[in-house]
């Protein structure tokens, strides 16, 4: 019988090619390097304070206290289709985390052919060596096993992250953050977290939230309840960010709005809003105006600061009503939306602030949480010289979806242009399994092109390099 090649030696690399790139050059050009991720949830607090996990499960799955509050909803959510178990079942406070551990391990196997299943199968033997698979019989060894490891010091959030030779960690911070744990975290030796300017809840304006969000921000800064006063409000904290070191503001956002709306206009909309004189729905010609023109502002400050303007869209949050009034969101209740239109509404936007006219402009990368967008992006990047392809991401960032972008881009495009993987990881344990996927697949893609004598086996090794680090490190200024 054949060897199992579930994730063996050369798996996902599936020429001679993309084999030898992945030994002779990845593998030893990332151990030189280390990981630029320049998108993630972690949460700094953990990382900084450097306490032993308690459990396999609190570390890979769901960990509800407060102060170090994350979960990996990609595993809940899919387990979740399974008999057996629940959403309701994972987050119960009055199950042990043994019991969600077993639990899990009995509906993991359903999980397989799912990058997910992958992952955590990659964490067990890279980080545990622990080559078994989770089922109801190796679960309990598993929980054993890794209670075990885990005491160990090698096993501390910084130890992992350091193992993972991770250089360089962005994380995603609400404009009010005093970030103090990034203040804390420098005395991390050879890991620099850099914060991200992520102002969505003061641009929100469809939400319930909204005003209390802004109500905050404008006490926390002493400024007036108006537009401008938000505006002001907002300039302060981005100043605050860049001299914090910030090199990137986030945007998620249903459509990349980028209108050229008045501020007359925008202090009309804010006025009904703050006033609660009128609802704005998520959709309406008042929230995408809004937005705009905020996002004007956004990329206004960050050109003068030399930052990079990330957006993510294409998600309609919270389309599951039952898992947000239940446990709130990001627990897995979004999907990506089918009715985008990016032209229309972001070159206004690009026009203005990345047409490439001056050599001193600022960057965009452009992610789409519908993949099918992503040919969109890519005639934008080819357009717009200072805009950029962002690397698929959450639900694309499979190995068939990565692979198709990478030959898409090198032929439609430029692979010498794009943002790069991003981890989007909320959980330590991530990261080096899943720069391990993003190389393995770079090799991949690029390794088709050399084996079909589209690229030369020099330029095979230029872009892996370029992929893997050499783009993020220039875009962001590394």
């Amino acid at each position: 019988m054949a060897p199992d090649k579930f994730l063996g030696p050369d798996w996902l690399l599936d020429t001679k090619e993309a084999v030898r790139l992945y030994r002779d050059f990845a593998v030893p050009f990332r151990s030189q390097v280390g990981i630029l991720d320049t998108h993630t949830h972690h949460n700094l607090r953990q990382i900084v304070e450097n306490r032993p996990f308690p459990n396999i499960w609190r570390a890979e799955v769901l960990e509800d206290r407060k102060e170090y509050a994350n979960n990996d909803h990609y595993i809940i959510q899919l387990a979740a289709k399974l008999p057996g178990f629940s959403q309701a079942f994972a987050r119960d406070p009055q199950v042990s985390d043994f019991e969600k551990w077993m639990a899990l391990s009995r509906v993991f196997p359903g999980l397989e052919g799912n990058h997910v299943h992958q992952w955590l199968h990659l964490n067990l033997r890279r980080l545990f060596g622990i080559h078994l698979c989770l089922d109801e019989k190796t679960g309990e060894r598993i929980w054993d096993l890794t209670s075990k490891k885990f005491r160990r010091k090698e096993m501390l959030p910084q130890a992992i992250l350091k193992r993972a030779r991770a250089r360089v960690i962005f994380t995603t911070d609400d404009p009010i953050d005093d970030l103090e744990y990034h203040a804390k975290a420098e005395k991390v030796a050879g890991i620099r977290f850099i914060p991200t300017f992520r102002p969505d809840a003061y641009a929100n304006i469809f939400s319930d939230s909204w005003r209390p969000n802004v109500d905050r921000l404008l006490a926390k800064t002493g400024k007036e309840a108006s537009l401008q006063g938000l505006l002001d409000a907002l300039q302060e904290r981005h100043d605050f960010f860049a001299r914090r070191g910030a090199r990137a503001s986030d945007h998620g956002l249903l459509e990349p709005y980028g209108l050229e709306v008045s501020g007359r206009r925008a202090g009309e909309i804010f006025a009904a809003a703050y006033g609660r004189k009128k609802k704005f729905a998520l959709r309406s010609p008042e929230t995408k105006e809004f937005i705009s023109f905020l996002m004007h502002r956004f990329c206004k400050m960050n050109g003068e600061r030399g930052m990079v303007t990330q957006i993510h869209y294409g998600a309609y949050r919270n389309a599951n009503p039952y898992l947000f009034e239940k446990w709130g969101p990001d627990v897995g209740g979004d999907i990506a939306f089918d009715r985008v239109n990016s032209v229309e509404n972001i070159t206004p936007l690009l026009s203005r602030f990345f047409d490439g006219s001056d050599p001193r402009q600022s960057h965009l990368v452009l992610y789409p949480m519908n993949q099918n967008f992503a040919q969109v992006n890519i005639m934008l990047e080819r357009a717009f010289p200072n805009v950029h392809a962002g690397f698929p991401w959450w639900h694309n960032d499979t190995p068939y979806v990565m692979e198709h972008y990478l030959l898409h881009t090198a032929g439609a495009s430029l692979l010498t242009s794009s943002g790069g993987p991003v981890c989007d990881g909320r959980k330590i344990l991530s990261e080096e399994s899943r720069f391990e996927v993003f190389d393995r697949v770079i090799c991949r893609a690029v390794g088709k092109l050399v084996a079909d004598g589209q690229i030369s086996r020099t330029g095979g090794v230029r872009l892996i390099k370029a992929l893997m680090y050499e783009n993020q490190a220039k875009l962001f200024r590394l």
